[in-house]
């Protein structure tokens, strides 16, 4: 098989866990019974693929899997060559990811372990060494990240045993098979983003918990900046944000968004990563703490006005510094408000 179908396949299946459209052109769908296989071709569209579990191998129009997608600590086999270990995140801690793991949280346990390992990194820095993982791949990330937000795409449908037709593998019911697409979209229009775990967890509080904290995004952010640290260099690596600041930021300075990037501290030495391109720059600490009130408070009068003590010099002479820095990083193609 070519390494483009390879590809495509992962990215659906990632599609397929998150929630997040745009890995692929079109939607995924997950098949639990075969029989239901000639129905979600009817819902494919270009660019869409279909998943089924125990497929026809020799079926061109699907990916067949074997094994199971809902069972903690089994094992989903993607077209015989993606392997997939599913675990709950509350044994996240405890487990050596050998290879892809999808950590999932579908129940209470598993939501306040979240959100306490979340503000845990927030105010300390420290962060689950899983969860930095290459292999580790987080259920439901468009729910908590936001990214499901005023989403009408429908990024992908799950289809149950006994011809449910779901958000998601753990989402809400919107209809049977049968159903066309048309009206299962508008069915979902109205769903909030929490649907997309209501078959598990009673999902309001939920929602209320992620709008108490903005800073999540971000914190998914950080998480997947860690993978771009190499294994060796991460215990003496610390992220701005995170426990740290070098300018004495205060609480209500609040945290860059997720697209912006990130400074990294080893010893004495700072850089500057941006995990959109993977680019990695040296940066002096001067600059390192313009970075970061810029960040923070996304414009530069503000930012110059908190980081001009911490540099001993001038507002406006801050103010310069950091529209100097700007432009620098904006003629090399980073945004360092992560605005676009």
């Amino acid at each position: 098989m070519k390494l483009s179908q390879q590809q495509s396949i992962a990215a659906a299946v990632d599609q397929w866990i998150t929630g997040i459209s745009g890995r692929i052109p079109g939607h995924v769908i997950f098949v639990e019974n075969p029989e239901h296989t000639g129905y979600a071709k009817t819902l494919a569209g270009e660019g869409s693929t279909i998943l089924v579990l125990n497929g026809d191998k020799a079926d061109a129009g699907i990916v067949p899997v074997s094994g199971s997608f809902d069972a903690a600590g089994e094992e989903l086999l993607v077209d015989g060559t993606l392997s997939l270990e599913i675990q709950d995140y509350v044994a996240i801690p405890f487990v050596n990811l050998v290879g892809v793991t999808v950590v999932r949280i579908t129940t209470e346990e598993d939501w306040q372990a979240f959100f306490d390992d979340a503000g845990e990194a927030i105010r300390s820095g420290h962060f689950v060494q899983q969860l930095t993982e290459v292999n580790a791949v987080l259920a439901e990330r468009g729910l908590l990240s936001g990214a499901g937000k005023g989403n009408l795409l429908l990024a992908r449908l799950h289809i149950t045993w006994d011809g449910s037709v779901r958000t998601g593998p753990y989402g809400t019911k919107i209809g049977k098979v049968g159903d066309s697409l048309v009206d299962l979209r508008v069915r979902a229009i109205s769903l909030k983003p929490e649907a997309a775990v209501a078959s598990v967890y009673y999902p309001w509080d939920i929602q209320d918990s992620l709008a108490a904290k903005p800073w999540i995004p971000r914190y998914l952010a950080a998480l997947d900046a860690w993978k771009f640290i190499p294994r060796e260099d991460r215990a003496d690596t610390r992220l701005l944000g995170f426990g740290l600041s070098l300018y004495g930021a205060a609480a209500n300075h609040g945290l860059p968004s997720a697209s912006a990037p990130f400074i990294l501290k080893r010893g004495a030495e700072h850089s500057l990563l941006d995990t959109q391109t993977g680019r990695l720059f040296k940066i002096g600490t001067d600059a390192a703490a313009i970075i970061e009130a810029v960040s923070n408070l996304k414009d530069i009068k503000a930012a110059a006005r908190v980081v001009a003590p911490a540099l001993k010099v001038s507002v406006a002479y801050a103010e310069g510094a950091a529209r100097g820095v700007l432009e620098r990083f904006d003629q090399l193609g980073i945004d360092i408000m992560g605005a676009r």
